[in-house]
């Protein structure tokens, strides 16, 4: 719920922008991604963490689990103020998204490769883009075994991060009026004690 406050009431301020991709749509997100790379099909690549996790295909399938596992903000987001109307402001940050995605199957390892391969392709980039996602780098695969009953899982992991731009808008209006006191010394050296009001004069 976006927040009553501007800048001119004071208080706390909320975004009034709608909702960046987070959550389980950004894991599905980063899914219909590895979908489009690979061809493999929607219904298997499988975002991790859901609610209600579906059913596991057997061993002769090929299939990817996927998620996030770790989401690091930069310390300098961007304030870009718009003096639109009564004015705005975006913050603009980059989160750098260390994802896992985990591949089951007779060709598990082909699949794991053809991600990230087709992750270095430009045209697959700009579609990610679109979606505000960039990729930046690759691990090496790891193959990991599984032991389900008496049958081998073939699994390979392939760690990437990607970067996500989060845009979220503020109402930080424009400053309408300023009062305060310009001091000026002999060298020229000039000093503002300014009060700053988004409020129109009276």
């Amino acid at each position: 719920m976006a927040s009553p406050n501007t800048s001119a009431t004071g208080g706390y301020l909320g975004p009034v922008s709608a909702e960046p991709l987070d959550d389980l749509a950004l894991d599905s997100a980063i899914a219909g991604v590895i979908a489009g790379i690979t061809g493999l099909a929607a219904a298997l690549v499988i975002p991790r963490d859901q609610p209600s996790q579906p059913r596991i295909p057997d061993v002769t399938t090929n299939w990817v689990s996927v998620g996030v596992t770790v989401s690091t903000g930069d310390d300098t987001p961007s304030q870009i103020h718009h003096p639109d109307g009564d004015g705005y402001t975006i913050l603009r940050a980059f989160y750098r998204l260390d994802v896992m995605a985990m591949f089951y199957g007779p060709k598990s390892d082909g699949y794991a490769k053809l991600l990230r391969d087709g992750l270095f392709i430009g045209q697959n980039r700009e579609a990610m883009r679109a979606q505000s996602l960039n990729f930046v780098s690759v691990d090496p695969l790891r193959r990991v075994p599984e032991i389900v009953a008496t049958q081998t899982r073939r699994r390979t992991d392939l760690a990437f991060r990607l970067t996500q731009t989060v845009e979220r808008k503020y109402q930080i209006l424009n400053v309408l009026q300023a009062d305060g006191t310009i001091r000026a010394d002999a060298s020229g050296k000039i000093e503002l004690t300014p009060f700053l009001s988004p409020l129109p004069p009276a």
